[in-house]
């Protein structure tokens, strides 16, 4: 194996962080204020993306609860975003418009990943299935199912340096490999009794992957998932911070992780050692933190949401800058999107959380 070509990453186009949030707007939004917003201007001013495309009608999604994102690594303005209970719906003109997945258009849908070369090629997390399509949402299979119909896989990911590995996570502790594009999974490490929420994969060093473990800290390795640690102790200074609600690599700066969780936030600079608090402007475990994401393009540049508001940072996370929610729910995550002229943060929402 050439081991300096598997620990330089493809460029992406798309920088995925999952979480809760909301945003600035001039104006409320008429109407459901759901779905889906983006703010290309460090959010003083929103745009919610409501047009869902049903043949020869239109309807919204502004009422329906988006649970997650991806977009494809080769194309920016393709984009598939899991539902609450609509299944997968997707676009091909970066938002503007959206249309429901055949044969995945209903069920609760956690996580997708698209294949990072062969574009048509997207896996999903529904409810206790793992589903594929090879034809770009038009038709999916079962790749993978967990039969205790009261279990979820919550977490999914592609492996960018051998996209024939896939790593899912369960609502029971289980953490799943496939080395052969979905064909047959095996357990490659279980947390009993608890929630993989969360799985993300270094962008320097594909075999170094961390998982976000319910109320118990991090779980990472670094040999591709044959052997796993606990981060756990390491965060025993700071109160509240195993009870994680998601976890984010830097794209810019080696090393560098950030765990969000009923505590604050947390930054390690040496892979998950060792950890220092960011200075936020609410006390330590006083609000709940709903989204995270850095800058694709400036690590300098930190956003964070609470039920409240929308939270900026252009100095590292030293001071930062309240801004109001464009909807009146919580969001489900939020997700920076680069093309050559512009950069975009798209923000979901869920149902039923009010300001």
């Amino acid at each position: 194996m050439n081991l300096t070509s598997r620990m330089i990453a493809p460029v992406l186009m798309a920088l995925v962080l999952t979480g809760a949030g909301c945003g600035t707007s001039t104006a409320q939004p008429t109407g459901p204020d759901g779905g889906i917003f983006i703010t290309r201007d460090q959010g003083e001013i929103w745009s919610q993306l409501k047009v869902l495309n049903l043949g020869v009608k239109q309807a919204s999604i502004a009422n329906m609860g988006i649970v997650t994102l991806a977009s494809d690594p080769q194309d920016a303005k393709a984009m598939y975003a899991g539902t609450v209970e609509n299944g997968v719906i997707y676009s091909l003109d970066a938002g503007e418009s959206w249309q429901s997945a055949g044969g995945l258009n209903a069920g609760h849908v956690n996580a997708i990943s698209v294949h990072p070369k062969e574009k048509c090629t997207i896996f999903a997390a529904r409810n206790n299935q793992i589903m594929k399509t090879d034809n770009c949402a038009r038709d999916w299979t079962q790749a993978y199912f967990d039969p205790r119909t009261d279990k979820q896989f919550l977490s999914m990911m592609i492996d960018w340096y051998n996209p024939n590995i896939l790593y899912a996570g369960t609502s029971d502790g289980d953490i799943v490999r496939s080395d052969n594009g979905g064909v047959a999974w095996k357990v490659v490490h279980r947390v009993e009794g608890a929630k993989i929420l969360q799985l993300i994969m270094d962008p320097t060093d594909s075999r170094v992957v961390y998982g976000l473990v319910d109320r118990q800290g991090l779980v990472k390795s670094v040999d591709g998932g044959q052997t796993w640690t606990q981060i756990r102790k390491e965060l025993d200074a700071f109160d509240g911070a195993r009870r994680g609600n998601f976890i984010a690599l830097d794209p810019l700066t080696k090393n560098r992780l950030y765990l969000v969780s009923k505590f604050g936030i947390v930054r390690s600079d040496d892979a998950g050692a060792t950890w220092t608090a960011l200075n936020l402007p609410t006390p330590p475990n006083s609000v709940e933190m709903r989204a995270f994401a850095v800058h694709p393009k400036d690590a300098n540049r930190l956003v964070y949401a609470t039920d409240k508001a929308i939270i900026w940072s252009a100095d590292g996370g030293q001071t930062w800058t309240p801004k109001k929610l464009p909807s009146s729910r919580g969001a489900s995550f939020f997700q920076y999107t680069v093309t050559p002229t512009q950069t975009t943060l798209y923000m979901g929402t869920l149902p039923g959380t009010k300001k």
